[in-house]
């Protein structure tokens, strides 16, 4: 590809034309496989900006790829109040592998759930039993929306439930994608939720609330759960009593997690009681799930592969399509 001259800005709307899930999750797979492989170089940190508000600048880069990219994510979680905006936000440059210039510019908040339910849904599939057939999902928005889609490419869902602090977010996505999966799909108060609990298989938690919404006492035998969100979402003891738990990364989840902080500053977990790093099952160097019995916690906050392996396909396919609008390059 020749070196740029213009910058393509792709709007939120243009980036959902571009991927379907279930090519996201085959993307995903290639990054994960990738990073596992030690052929993804990438970072992140958080920026504390006010009293509640982060800023997290992200990076990644796959050998061989056209493209490296910088990811922003942002939360401040008062300004639906103040300003009457979304708590969350996010933007993407890409910059030309072999000169650093920067090739595109995307909006990153469809991507973002997107690429973060496709991880998921591989995660799934390796330490999840594969006769995995029931799904709770904390979180009826954009990403609990993405979670429940990626997850029906690798396994067959026979019934899902949505549990959210809003009925009504609940209720109107269960509806929404009953409709387009063709299976059950069910809203639980939150007050109710120990009944899907203690159905499910599979659990995620993507929220921006703050409490224990799984007890161990409700979990049967077998489930997978992946908790994915910044704040509070799980009973401490599910991490103790778990028979494994597995971080996408250590250096990144510990000082984040205030499940993991809690436990550490209590000296009741800490990096020895981690059974494995996410990259070390996706490579073979340690076994995932070794009995239908296991309860397994994934605590993830999110690494690079995957991205690295989305965001240029996304890019491509926007040229191919004639999306976007073209920005003047000072370069």
């Amino acid at each position: 590809m020749p070196t740029p001259k213009e910058i393509l800005y792709l709007t939120e709307s243009d980036v959902q034309q571009t991927l379907t899930v279930a090519e996201a999750v085959d993307l995903a797979e290639k990054g994960i496989k990738a990073d596992a492989a030690g052929q993804v170089n990438g970072d992140k940190f958080y920026m504390d900006v006010n009293q509640d508000g982060f800023i997290k600048p992200f990076s990644g880069y796959l050998a061989g790829e056209e493209f490296a990219f910088v990811k922003t994510f942002s939360y401040f979680p008062d300004n639906p109040e103040k300003i009457n905006r979304p708590t969350t936000s996010s933007m993407v440059i890409l910059f030309e592998a072999a000169s650093g210039l920067p090739a595109c510019i995307m909006e990153g908040g469809w991507v973002t759930g997107l690429k973060t339910a496709a991880s998921t849904a591989i995660t799934t599939a390796y330490l999840a039993r594969p006769d995995s057939d029931t799904v709770t999902i904390f979180g009826a928005g954009n990403l609990g929306r993405m979670h429940l889609r990626a997850l029906a490419e690798r396994f067959t869902i026979k019934q899902a439930f949505f549990v959210d602090i809003l009925p009504e977010a609940a209720e109107n996505c269960a509806a929404e994608l009953e409709k387009e999966l063709s299976f059950p799909v069910e809203a639980i108060s939150l007050e109710n939720r120990e009944s899907a609990v203690r159905k499910s298989d599979v659990i995620f938690t993507v929220t921006t609330g703050s409490q224990a919404l799984v007890e161990l006492d409700w979990l049967k035998p077998g489930v997978f759960i992946a908790r994915l969100g910044s704040y509070q979402e799980v009973a401490l003891d599910v991490i103790t009593e778990a028979n494994k738990v597995i971080v996408d990364s250590w250096k990144y989840v510990s000082p984040r997690i205030p499940e993991i902080i809690q436990l550490i500053q209590e000296e009741r977990f800490s990096r020895e009681q981690v059974y494995a790093e996410w990259p070390e099952i996706v490579g073979g160097k340690i076994p995932g799930r070794e009995s239908p019995e296991e309860i397994i916690v994934y605590i993830a906050l999110g690494i690079w592969g995957e991205y690295a392996a989305i965001l240029p396909e996304a890019f491509r396919k926007a040229e191919s399509l004639g999306l976007g609008m073209r920005l003047p390059s000072s370069g």
